[in-house]
């Protein structure tokens, strides 16, 4: 029996489905549904329902519960069946990240892992064209009404795109049981079905939106090209490396030597002090270089980035872009979602009157990963005593047996600059800037560190051995990442695959079933998530959602992480430098 046997046998009905709509002013939801097509793999059998402008009834065309949908994407399609209000299916294979599954790190497309590609890297003919492709979306796209030969053109285009996916996912299904050849089909199956299932949240999310504070955000756009030239010299006064708005790397080298970073800061091939994003995100742990980071955004700043905001509901959406990462995380766009914007400007976020927003984030996620899959008890006992950087400054002698983060900040800090440096493969020079301490200290911190936690060495020694042999390491739950026959093991990325990518693994695993339990996920944020909870129910959903969430844990690498809650009722003050930044901001447009 093949595996696509075996996935015929498990299902009365198959569907490869796929639907067009006009998406809202986010360009992320539906506004209307326009149509949907189906094709029963069994009976080879279409079905093809205009759907727009008709009464929305909520009765769906298929059982949700027992049909298995296939789908190239599939949040697309989920949006339609959650706009026309037939639910969320119970079983979807998305074929698109199975091709990222497969392909993400193998394959290097122009226009990316789209379903022409791929349908063209199997070999299959007779396809439409991208330019055929883009003359369909434009007549959806830019008309209101459609005649009837309309209707039937875009039915048409609809259906050549399912027999496109019809044709991908029979290719695929070999490609996955050729990939891996051992592994039960039972296993394989309920892999491809979890990772369907997390798409379909990623859908109940974005549709969700985050709440915002409408009124501020179009006070701040309004405003703040009225007053962003005098609120930056006012606050480049404190660092004066900006002439106006242009940088002046005269003034710039002279706050590098005030700080005592000229001898360590990176410089150009022509011996400029190098100041792009990424070496200055090195060292923003300095006040002054977090300071000219955020003047530097703002400099660059013409209107308010990370919020695209629906006008029918005032909610902020954009595509999460789960499995965007070769980790497999989420990869927003940088652009449009507010939690890759600068922390001040979370103060725009905002709970509807009666709900709270409630921050919910792993504490220590990568250390507790990185103790239960290597099952180093050393590392298990750092995590559960409460604070990881004190016990282990304990376990290294560096501070004595009651020393707490109150009594001994510095050391505490040492060790969390150190695990950094263990989950990120950074070396003893890059330890020793960051510590601001001697290279042969650093060292000596490095080997003590490995002594500590030698199982754990161990254990991610094998990995990267079995992933040099095998050219792939894979997560426990079948997220695979190939090597090239010329690619190292021993890069940092490979370090830290296989905590990051089981991190993704978790949080869909709370996802999924946050979703189950009807709690309202309105954005994901690394190993975090963000609910919006009515007021009455607060303490008993936050429960709920902590529980899910170690739970998630525990199903994914065999052990409980702990989960913190930070509730907002109002908006959502930040603390320190940034809430004073965006009280800075909003006071200049107060004044004006």
């Amino acid at each position: 029996m093949t595996f696509l046997d075996y996935i015929k046998n498990k299902f009365e009905r198959i569907l490869i489905v796929d639907t067009e709509y006009k998406p809202d002013s986010t360009n992320t939801i539906p506004k209307d549904v326009l149509c949907i097509v189906y094709k029963d793999l069994k009976s080879g059998e279409h079905f093809r329902h205009w759907t727009y402008k008709k009464d929305k009834s909520g009765t769906p065309h298929f059982d949700m519960q027992e049909t298995l949908f296939v789908s190239f994407y599939a949040p697309a399609e989920v949006h339609s069946f959650l706009n026309l209000y037939f639910g969320r299916p119970n079983s979807i294979w998305d074929v698109y990240v199975e091709n990222a599954k497969l392909y993400k790190s193998k394959r290097s497309y122009k226009g990316g892992l789209n379903l022409l590609n791929t349908a063209n890297a199997y070999g299959i003919k007779n396809i439409m064209s991208a330019q055929e492709k883009k003359i369909e979306r434009d007549l959806i796209l830019e008309q209101e009404t459609y005649t009837p030969e309309e209707e039937l053109r875009i039915l048409d285009y609809c259906q050549k795109d399912v027999d496109t996916t019809a044709q991908v996912f029979e290719k695929q299904v070999a490609d996955i049981e050729k990939h891996n050849k051992g592994i039960p089909y039972e296993t394989l199956l309920w892999q491809a079905l979890f990772r369907g299932q997390s798409m379909a949240c990623v859908a109940v999310v974005e549709k969700n939106g985050i709440p915002v504070d409408v009124n501020k955000i179009r006070e701040f756009e309004y405003y703040w090209p009225k007053v962003k030239i005098k609120l930056i010299e006012k606050l480049n006064k404190e660092i004066n490396v900006f002439d106006g708005l242009r940088f002046n790397h005269i003034k710039f080298e002279k706050l590098v030597r005030k700080i005592n970073c000229i001898d360590i800061w990176p410089r150009t091939f022509t011996n400029k002090l190098k100041t792009d994003l990424e070496t200055l995100e090195k060292f923003k742990h300095i006040e002054q270089i977090q300071k000219l980071l955020e003047l530097s955004r703002l400099t660059r700043q013409t209107n308010l980035k990370g919020y695209v905001v629906s006008e029918t509901d005032g909610r902020s959406r954009t595509r999460l872009n789960m499995f965007g990462a070769i980790t497999s995380r989420c990869t927003p766009s940088t652009a449009k979602y507010p939690f890759c914007s600068s922390a001040w400007a979370r103060n725009f976020m905002r709970p509807i009157p009666m709900f709270a927003l409630v921050y919910l984030d792993y504490v220590s996620q990568e250390p507790a990963i990185q103790a239960y899959l290597s099952g180093d008890e050393n590392l298990l006992a750092a995590y559960k005593s409460g604070d990881i950087y004190i016990h282990t400054a304990k376990l290294a002698k560096m501070v004595p047996q009651d020393a707490t983060k109150k009594s001994h900040p510095v050391e505490r800090s040492i060790f969390k600059v150190v695990f950094l440096a263990n989950s990120y493969g950074m070396g003893p020079r890059m330890l020793a800037k960051k510590l601001k301490i001697p290279i042969g200290e650093a060292k000596a911190l490095m080997i003590k560190f490995k002594k500590i936690y030698s199982v754990y060495y161990a254990w991610i020694e094998r990995q990267l051995n079995n992933a040099g042999r095998d050219r792939r390491i894979s997560t426990c739950f079948g997220w695979d990442r190939y090597l090239s026959s010329f690619q190292r093991t021993n890069d940092r990325s490979m370090l830290n695959f296989p905590i990051q990518s089981h991190g993704a693994e978790i949080l869909r695993m709370a996802l999924i079933n946050l979703c189950n339990e009807h709690i309202e996920v309105v954005a994901t944020v690394h190993d975090a998530v963000v609910c919006h909870i009515p007021i009455p129910e607060l303490q008993e959903q936050i429960i709920k959602a902590k529980k899910i969430m170690k739970d998630a844990a525990v199903a994914v690498v065999n052990g409980p992480i702990e989960v913190e809650s930070q509730i907002i009722k109002s908006n959502w003050g930040q603390g320190g430098e940034n809430q004073k930044l965006y009280e800075q901001i909003m006071e200049a447009i107060e004044d004006y």
